[in-house]
């Protein structure tokens, strides 16, 4: 089984991922961009190179092709439950060319089927970015964050409509502790 874990930067995914990794020993643990060799180098590119929002989209659905060929099909062939930090969902929400045609023909139509999808109010989000030292992407602001947000909980929810993805969507703000035993639940009822 295929499940991600989702939302912008700042509510707490690396946190989950960690827990989960305790909680789900055998399962592979993978992230997008970036869960591949070649992956690594097209995400190093794409972030810090000057290149065209065009040419950056095409090369994270490159990582992605690379990723569900690689990774993603092999641990599914052998029934693995794989546990990914970020999917498609996000190279949609957070690019201007979120066509979801060239996602599905760079992920085989293979999805998800289950999306975690964290989420974080105004405060909430003001409040951890100040804990941190920015990236570009947290740089260019509050409000930009909370627009992709709202991306993420579109494309997350098309996915559901279209094609059956279970979602469960959590406040970012709840304990930790709490996040990770509904995270775990939701995962284990189709383990």
């Amino acid at each position: 089984m295929y499940v991600v874990l989702e939302g912008i930067d700042g509510v707490g995914k690396s946190t989950q991922i960690e827990l989960l990794k305790s909680a789900f020993q055998n399962a592979l643990f993978t992230k997008e961009p970036g869960g591949t060799k070649i992956g690594e180098t097209l995400r190093h590119i794409a972030l810090h190179e000057n290149l065209s929002e065009l040419a950056r989209a095409f090369l994270f659905l490159s990582d992605r092709a690379e990723h569900i060929e690689s990774v993603i099909k092999p641990a599914l062939k052998e029934k693995k439950l794989i546990i990914s930090d970020r999917s498609l969902i996000s190279g949609m929400a957070y690019s201007a060319f979120s066509s979801l045609e060239l996602n599905l023909l760079a992920t085989q139509s293979i999805l998800p089927a289950k999306i975690i999808l964290l989420w974080i109010d105004k405060e909430g989000l003001k409040e951890r970015l100040s804990l941190k030292s920015l990236d570009k992407i947290e740089n260019q602001g509050v409000e930009k964050l909370l627009h992709i947000q709202q991306k993420f909980k579109t494309h997350a929810y098309a996915l559901k409509e279209q094609f059956g993805c279970e979602v469960l969507e959590l406040n970012a703000k709840e304990n930790a502790k709490n996040l990770h035993e509904r995270i775990s639940a939701f995962i284990q009822c189709v383990v």
